[in-house]
């Protein structure tokens, strides 16, 4: 196994390329990247199997949401040393609350 290689990106360029896949849904799964990586946006490439092709997989706001490439799992949490697989929360909601004059 390799170690994983970020490439930063414009974070509109990753939005794009994600698609419908962002924002995520919540309660999807969500990868947050080490802060080691000093990757904000653009791409994590894992190779799983030394000498064969590695994967990308999107990065916005340093985190991997669900998308062509797979879900984040622990699999692929094991190959980016340091990070953390989580869920995606819910909005808070807002309060109901009276309009003012």
């Amino acid at each position: 196994m390799s170690d994983p290689v970020y490439i930063a990106l414009a974070r509109n360029e990753v939005v794009s390329y994600l698609g419908p896949a962002w924002p995520p849904t919540p309660g999807d799964p969500l990868l947050v990247i080490p802060p080691e990586a000093a990757l904000t946006d653009g791409a994590a490439i894992v190779y799983p199997q030394e000498g064969r092709p590695g994967t990308a997989w999107w990065v916005v706001d340093s985190t991997i949401p669900r998308q062509s490439a797979g879900t984040p799992d622990e699999a692929l949490a094991a190959l980016l040393p340091g990070s953390v697989l989580g869920t995606v929360l819910s909005p808070l909601p807002t309060p109901d609350t009276p309009p003012q004059d």
